[in-house]
């Protein structure tokens, strides 16, 4: 299967199983965007934004990559967190009862973390930065060392003086 076919199948499940959770549940029909941009280890995530509006993002890659068995497993997966949000509200667990019994009726197993083999995936890795104190060493994460360079100030817990840059960062 392509990368086009998988999500033309993906789009065509994903609605599938919303008509038939609406029908259920009698619920008006909802017409969330359906992306393909998720990347890293995370094979769906439900969007909810303030105003209401809902995406489902997919991580294309294990789409293409699982094909079948990521349209069985992950695409009811993330439409049941969608309907039980219309359903519940937002006061429920993410992997609840609510959610388990919307996953029971799609018969599907109400599993929390899918077991694809994410090694090859294109998360990002994190960089680190080597600051000193007046005691030790230390590595900052890149988010740490961009603040530092906006002007946040870190202090070493040990000693309390701020941390500096070491000559190899």
């Amino acid at each position: 299967m392509t990368e086009q076919q998988a999500q033309t199948a993906a789009r065509d499940r994903t609605r599938q199983f919303l008509a038939s959770a609406e029908q259920r549940f009698k619920l008006s029909p909802s017409d969330p965007e359906i992306l393909f941009d998720l990347k890293g280890r995370s094979a769906g995530l439900l969007v909810i934004h303030r105003s209401g509006q809902m995406k489902i993002r997919y991580n294309s890659a294990l789409l293409t990559q699982y094909g079948e068995r990521f349209l069985e497993q992950t695409v009811p997966h993330e439409v049941a967190h969608l309907i039980a949000r219309r359903l519940y509200g937002t006061s429920i667990r993410p992997h609840g009862r609510e959610w388990q019994s919307i996953m029971s009726y799609f018969n599907v197993p109400a599993n929390r973390c899918h077991s694809f083999d994410t090694s090859s995936s294109a998360a990002r890795s994190m960089r680190y930065f080597d600051y000193h104190c007046l005691c030790r060493q230390h590595r900052l994460s890149a988010i740490r060392h961009n603040r530092i360079i906006s002007g946040v100030t870190y202090l070493c817990r040990a000693c309390g003086s701020s941390l500096i840059p070491s000559e190899s960062s």
